[in-house]
């Protein structure tokens, strides 16, 4: 059989209520003490509210302000004062580590390695009609990621400046950059930073153009 609690013992609810009306008093000032007799002082009184402070150590003082309103009154505003800039603090925190976390990205992607990557359109034939594509029509693939971009350009191309574009095949421009091609051992070979990285997965068109000519279209596939 379960014991009984005794009769004379205050419920959890009827304990906190007790200490309730206890603040109340206290903050209505109904302990008063004029002369501030036996006071602990305002440093003691902020070590207890910033839970600096030994309580065992400082029996006493708990003790006094029980039954001090001044006393009761000054340690409330202070521990209100201390959970404020706790508040800040964690809140300054959370911002500095967001701030340090968006620039740490940013900074990473700012020097994120090229990646080098080569694309052979010495014998890449352009599709027309209803031709089937094969491993030299087949659309162009690229990773996603910022390309430090090599292109072997087809036969008859010229050494110069060249503009190269990456577009929608609703031929809505996405990325726009230009290079120099030079001849290397009879290749003419275009170099150019090309950052993909902020495209999706997907199908485009690559053009590339001798500067004032026009260009070629190239299906494009970023992976």
């Amino acid at each position: 059989m379960a014991n009984s609690e005794p009769d004379d013992m205050l419920s959890a609810r009827e304990e906190n209520r007790l200490i309730k009306a206890g603040q109340r008093v206290l903050l209505e000032g109904g302990y008063p003490n004029p002369n501030r007799v036996a006071c602990p002082g305002v440093e003691a009184l902020k070590g207890l509210a910033q839970r600096k402070a030994d309580l065992r150590q400082s029996e006493q003082a708990v003790l006094h302000i029980g039954g001090c309103s001044p006393c009761f009154i000054e340690y409330t505003a202070l521990q209100k004062q201390a959970t404020r800039r706790k508040t800040v603090e964690l809140v300054l925190a959370s911002a500095a580590l967001l701030i340090l976390a968006v620039v740490g990205g940013w900074a990473w992607k700012t020097h994120m390695p090229y990646q080098k990557v080569t694309v052979d359109l010495r014998n890449r034939l352009i599709l027309r009609g209803d031709q089937v594509p094969s491993a030299t029509s087949g659309p162009i693939q690229l990773p996603r990621g910022r390309l430090d971009l090599t292109v072997l350009l087809a036969k008859g191309s010229r050494p110069g400046n060249y503009g190269v574009q990456v577009s929608t095949e609703l031929e809505k421009t996405l990325i726009a950059t230009t290079g120099v091609a030079v001849n290397q051992n009879g290749i003419t070979a275009l170099n150019v930073k090309l950052d993909v990285s902020k495209l999706g997965p997907g199908g485009y068109l690559l053009a590339i153009g001798e500067a004032g000519h026009e260009r070629r279209e190239y299906p494009l596939v970023v992976k």
